[in-house]
Parts: C-alpha cells; sequence; structure tokens
C-alpha cells in the first residue's frame, strides 16, 4: 500500500487501502477522502488484483490535484482534495496493474502512467503520457524493447528527462518518451522496483529485487553541454584517441 507526502506540504500525507485516506497532521488521524477507488467487484477478488491503490501522485503546481491508480487498471483524479473524482483511463490497457502515475512537476497538466501485466502473463510494454491531467493518453513506451514496466520518473532538473525501471534493467530518455536507451553499465539483470533521483547530487538510485540499492551519477544526463566541451590538446601533439588507447 503506497503513501505519499504531499509536495505542498510535509505534515500532509496519503495513505492507499481500497479508498484514499489523508492525514493533516504527518500521520496522527487519517480521513478517507474518497469512495472505492477500485473496480469493487466481489467476483474479482483475489490474490490478484486485491482491488487495492498501488500508485499515488498529487500535483507539484496545484494542492487537491491528486492521481490514484489501483491494482486493477483504474486511474482516478481529483482536483479539489476528494471531493469528487473522475476515471481516467481511457486508451489505456484495461484491466492492468497501475504500477506508478507521476504528476509532472515541470510541466502543469502533464501525467505520466505506467501499467505492468505481468501477473495475467502479459509482457507488454505499457507507459503513457497525457498532456491534459489524464483526458487523453499517449502511449511512450515504443522505444523500450520489453516490459512489463515497474516505474516512471521524471528527472527533478530536467524537463522531458525521463527514467524507467523494468524487469530487465534501467532506460532512459531525454526527448519526453520519443527515445530510449539502456542506461549505465553494470547493473545487475534483475527487477527494478523504484527509481529516485537526488535533487541535489544529480545521482540516480534503483531499488532492485534481492539484488540491493544501486546508483549512478547521472548529472552527465542532465547537463550533457558539460561533457560534450572540448578537451584541450595535448602538449605532446598526440591526438586524442591514441591518447586514450
Amino acid at each position: 500500500a503506497p503513501f505519499l507526502l504531499s509536495p505542498h506540504n510535509p505534515r500532509v500525507v496519503y495513505h492507499g487501502m481500497n479508498r484514499l485516506y489523508r492525514s493533516m497532521h504527518m500521520g496522527d488521524g487519517f480521513e478517507a477522502i474518497s469512495p472505492d477507488l477500485t473496480g469493487n467487484d466481489p467476483d474479482q477478488l483475489g490474490d490478484i488484483p486485491f482491488q487495492t491503490i498501488t500508485a499515488i501522485s498529487e500535483s507539484p503546481f496545484t494542492f487537491g490535484e491528486i492521481y490514484v491508480g489501483t491494482d486493477d487498471g483504474h486511474l482516478h483524479v481529483t482536483h479539489d482534495s476528494g471531493a469528487h473524482w473522475e476515471e481516467r483511463t481511457l486508451g489505456m490497457a484495461q484491466e492492468r496493474w497501475i504500477s506508478r502515475v507521476v504528476a509532472s512537476a515541470h510541466q502543469e497538466g502533464v501525467v505520466y502512467a505506467a501499467q505492468n501485466g505481468k501477473r495475467w502473463d502479459d509482457f507488454g510494454t505499457y507507459l503513457w503520457r497525457s498532456p491534459d491531467q489524464g483526458l487523453t493518453w499517449n502511449n511512450i513506451g515504443a522505444g523500450i524493447p520489453c516490459g512489463p514496466i515497474n516505474v516512471v520518473h521524471e528527472d527533478p532538473q530536467v524537463s522531458g528527462l525521463l527514467y524507467v525501471g523494468t524487469d530487465l534493467g534501467v532506460y532512459v530518455s531525454p526527448d519526453d518518451g520519443q527515445t530510449w536507451e539502456v542506461l549505465g553499465a553494470g547493473l545487475p539483470n534483475t527487477f527494478v522496483h523504484d527509481l529516485v533521483v537526488h535533487p541535489r547530487d544529480g545521482v540516480l538510485l534503483a531499488a532492485t529485487h534481492g539484488r540491493g540499492v544501486w546508483q549512478l551519477d547521472v548529472r552527465t544526463l542532465q547537463s550533457p553541454e558539460d561533457e560534450a566541451e572540448e578537451e584541450p590538446e595535448p602538449e605532446d601533439g598526440r591526438d586524442r584517441a591514441s591518447r586514450r588507447r
């Protein structure tokens, strides 16, 4: 069950079960701010899915604009701290686990969502971008060779710089999902369940299944112009390629 500290006030805590709960006092007392946001179908209740909330994100631009995803493929949004809720799954894969939802901190109204179908023996790559608060969704996972996707994370410094964790490693996109590349070398071929970039130090942390936590300096991705600066010519006149051999 996920929990989230509000980006607007760290005293505000959100916690997901089948309904979304909120504490205004650092967890000292919770109140429900949503109805049941799952399918709420007793005939479908089981180990997979269990009809619970699996992902929560609040817009950094607007307090009370909250996105909630569930393990049975429902995604809802509220713009008024839970007074009213709307489902926003049109165009997404149906009945597939919402593994992550991210309200962009760089582009107001932009939302990213990942879905995971491995529990249904579906290993498709489900990664979505919405430009309009979830009203429409565009597939941005075509460049990722294999799913399932466990997490999508937006770089805290650079708009459009995205990281994705799958069952086979980590991928990065510098252009808002138009192209993807494998990120880094040396990471074990294992499930990556969570990603976060330290906002000050530019270090990406990847949490894996059974292989610990790994880190990678991503400052060259955040500022590629620094990496591209010309190196000074060596004094002995040798070219750079020979000097590096």
